[in-house]
């Protein structure tokens, strides 16, 4: 094999760094998610592809329609604040849960190492 295929791959997993596991409850189910750090543009993004929600970010990812509403049940590390987009639509809809967000404005990285999520 050429040295610049091996080499050009080893620095792909080493940009992996780690993987992140998130667990997700919608409805009756429970689902165990595996990723890594920027594999997905955002959580709305990752909750899509795996379990495919329909009609989940009918806004495309910009935070207000609000319909990627989440609630973050657990996590060990804290979620960035509330971006401005995010903090009027959740105003919008009278969610007053200060572990709800919107599933399109949190990026996927290592601060949802371990994070429980319930989708509403």
């Amino acid at each position: 094999m050429d040295s610049a295929i091996i080499e050009n791959n080893y620095c792909r997993m080493k940009l992996r760094i780690k993987d992140i596991y998130v667990k997700v409850i919608y409805g009756d189910e429970e689902f165990h998610l595996e990723t890594y750090n920027n594999e997905y543009r955002n959580l709305m993004m990752l909750l899509y592809d795996k379990i495919y929600i329909e009609g989940f970010g009918e806004c495309k990812g910009m935070g207000r329609c609000g319909i990627c509403m989440v609630e973050v049940v657990e996590t060990k590390n804290e979620l960035p604040h509330l971006e401005r987009y995010e903090e009027a639509t959740l105003k919008k809809t009278g969610v007053i849960n200060l572990n709800s967000r919107l599933a399109c404005q949190i990026l996927v990285n290592e601060v949802l190492q371990n994070a429980t999520i319930w989708i509403y």
